[in-house]
């Protein structure tokens, strides 16, 4: 990191360059069930502090606000809300097929992605929680 020279103190605008870098996102290669064998597709998916991201996580936390009763929540509520958060995340990704037809990149089929192949979400998100995987990007 570049230090000013009047003060020594650490300049933080060299980090923008971290932050674009999660805007722009990374391409997560898929992998099968075994985690080694190449699927073929690939899915790009924005960092944790990209605007892509905080936006998702922002608009379901007032969604989740905005409820009658906030007060109570469930496992499977706190596991929606991340599911929800990662298929706002997907920036793109190769093409895929699923049940003999083109799954579109969209958020509604990121969903369904994610929740029938569960071994595919968490692929995807265990590379777009960590601010370390778009620092090689």
């Amino acid at each position: 990191m570049a230090k000013t020279e009047n003060t020594g103190a650490v300049d933080l605008s060299t980090l923008d360059k971290a932050v674009q870098a999660q805007n722009d996102g990374i391409d997560v290669d898929i992998k099968g069930l075994d985690g080694k064998t190449p699927l073929g597709f690939s899915i790009k998916v924005a960092g944790p502090d990209s605007d892509r991201q905080r936006k998702a996580v922002d608009d379901l936390t007032d969604e989740y606000l905005d409820r009658e009763d906030a007060s109570h929540t469930t496992a499977a509520e706190l596991d929606r809300r991340a599911l929800q958060v990662l298929a706002r995340s997907i920036i793109s990704w190769t093409p895929i097929k699923l049940d003999g037809q083109d799954l579109e990149c969209t958020e509604e089929n990121a969903v369904k992605l994610f929740t029938r192949f569960r071994f595919i979400r968490e692929q995807v998100e265990k590379k777009a929680g960590k601010r370390a995987s778009f620092a090689k990007s």
